[in-house]
């Protein structure tokens, strides 16, 4: 949700430090609730559980200049998209949930591919970051934002579950308490 449009719904001295909270905490339940009465695009193409919407292809590469391709997976694994930034303390803050997931369920079956939305991120930076705390799956850039774009990310982390068959399962900015419900 854009800053002009949360704006435009709180009237009064006090919005601009709204709206300025919402922006800084995306999994608030207040900012949760609009998006829902949004009857944007995002609810209508990306509702949890909806299985007729299908993820788009894209390909990007990793930190070791391999391309990954989201399709590449198509018929053997679910694919978990994270999208994230160094920058953002969310992000950071739910990777030991993804450490957890990633130990539960093996790499066979779910792909864990953590998209940096490369705002604020230059290559650079995030692989001096990623030196310093690796991690156990795929840490792809997205420098020109054109995935980000894509998947109109209005909020980070976004977490994005795409099925063997290429369809989005759930989409939110929390993990599921139990990712494997969306896994069937």
């Amino acid at each position: 949700m854009t800053f002009a449009l949360i704006h435009r719904r709180f009237a009064g001295a006090a919005s601009g430090l709204i709206a300025a909270a919402l922006l800084l905490f995306p999994s608030s339940v207040f900012q949760r609730s609009l998006w829902a009465q949004e009857k944007g695009i995002l609810d209508s193409l990306f509702k949890p559980g909806s299985k007729d919407v299908a993820a788009i292809d894209f390909e990007l590469q990793d930190l070791n200049g391999n391309d990954v391709r989201l399709s590449k997976f198509r018929g053997e694994s679910h694919v978990l998209l994270y999208f994230w930034a160094t920058w953002c303390p969310y992000c950071l803050a739910v990777k030991p949930e993804l450490k957890k997931i990633r130990e539960r369920i093996a790499s066979k079956d779910l792909e864990i591919l953590a998209i940096n939305v490369g705002g604020g991120d230059s290559l650079e930076r995030l692989k001096k970051y990623q030196e310093g705390h690796p991690v156990p799956w795929s840490v792809l850039y997205d420098g020109n934002g054109g995935v980000t774009r894509a998947y109109q990310v209005q909020g980070i982390p976004l977490f994005i579950l795409v099925d063997k068959e290429g369809k989005i399962t759930f989409r939110d900015n929390m993990l599921p308490s139990d990712i494997t419900k969306y896994m069937k």
